[in-house]
């Protein structure tokens, strides 16, 4: 039965009515990876002891047993700006033909337009972006006056943060498509004796994922009503905690990574403990799988029952971290779970250093 909600609360909420996911290029497994950055690691410039240290700390990052996506076929061989750049135009044109794929039968059968596209992605750079190559894919189901716009440099929290524009936008906006995609195998540093520059080339995969936004819920569509966005920026004190390094392309990078996880796990938990009104009773949580152990010591932390990192766990061992698509997935992943009236808790944590928690309440 679907939930009732009173009328002057409708005019003010949004609903995720549909949500598209897919995989780009081929699956990588840690053993399969780890064969590919030894002999990378072999040349690296650098002492015995420095390219031993690389090597330990890789070993350690691809312990167990998790896979990922990657558009390159070969991670060595990306080359300069150039083959980066045009390797993350063909993943973002395939990720795009691919979610347009699903989407325009939908459009179709619904015959509606889109009032606006928002793209999110942080791990490239196009002009024209990409919810200009989504919108010529959907045709006439974006109008001439349609509203696209492209959000960068956000990390992983792009897609929450469009999600939180598109729930800002005023009543004409009445059929909103959000589009993640992140090609993070595009910035494989593989001339690097940095730590920080090998955990993000054993942690990263490629994906992309879409979210149907409407101000009115679907009768016949497990709807999602978005309650509540609570956004916190730590710009004084976290802008370093994630940043890029540069070289050839620019690379993942962190302020420290000896201390990174403690000090994003103590943002983390500020945050919560401000919205801890709305999840406290909500058991489903779709987290940014940023990885496992961070995963694990904030719901200790918080006294989040373990559970409810099951959904992240099991994304980050399939997929690895797909930076802004990936809290998508995990969240299309818990839809059928969720009983008409139960609810979602999103979390998702990226550079800047930001933190955005949602609840999204399933009403049909």
């Amino acid at each position: 039965m679907p939930i009732r909600i009173p009328h002057s609360e409708i005019t003010l909420m949004r609903f995720v009515n549909q949500i598209y996911t897919t995989t780009l290029g081929e699956a990588w497994d840690n053993p399969r990876l780890l064969a590919a950055f030894e002999p990378m690691i072999d040349r690296l410039e650098g002492t015995d002891e420095q390219r031993k240290a690389v090597r330990d700390f890789v070993r350690f990052q691809l312990v167990g047993q998790r896979s990922r996506h990657s558009i390159n076929p070969d991670w060595a061989e990306l080359g300069p700006f150039q083959g980066r750049a045009e390797a993350f135009q063909r993943g973002v044109e395939e990720a795009c033909d691919a979610l347009a794929e699903q989407i325009l039968p939908e459009a179709e059968s619904r015959g509606v337009q889109f009032d606006a596209v928002i793209a999110t992605t942080a791990s490239g750079n196009l002009m024209p972006g990409i919810s200009y190559r989504i919108a010529r894919r959907l045709g006439r189901h974006v109008g001439p006056n349609s509203m696209l716009i492209d959000l960068s440099n956000v990390g992983c929290t792009g897609s929450s943060k469009a999600l939180n524009l598109a729930r800002s936008l005023d009543d004409s906006y009445r059929n909103v498509l959000i589009v993640a995609v992140e090609l993070p195998s595009t910035m494989v540093n593989a001339r690097s004796l940095a730590l920080d520059a090998w955990q993000g080339n054993c942690t990263f995969g490629d994906g992309a994922a879409a979210l149907w936004v409407t101000r009115e819920a679907w009768s016949d569509a497990p709807a999602l009503a978005i309650e509540e966005m609570h956004y916190r920026q730590h710009s004084v004190t976290g802008i370093d905690l994630i940043r890029w390094g540069y070289g050839e392309f620019y690379h993942f990078a962190l302020a420290d990574e000896k201390s990174f996880e403690r000090e994003v796990r103590e943002l983390l938990s500020e945050t919560l403990r401000d919205t801890e009104s709305g999840w406290r009773d909500e058991p489903r949580w779709a987290i940014h799988p940023a990885g496992i152990l961070i995963l694990m010591r904030l719901t200790r932390a918080l006294g989040i029952p373990k559970e409810a990192i099951q959904p992240s766990a099991s994304h980050f061992r399939e997929y690895s971290n797909m930076s802004s698509v990936s809290v998508l997935h995990v969240l299309k992943d818990l839809v059928s779970q969720t009983p008409v009236g139960g609810a979602v808790n999103l979390l998702t944590m990226g550079a800047g250093f930001n933190v955005v928690y949602g609840r999204l309440r399933r009403v049909s």
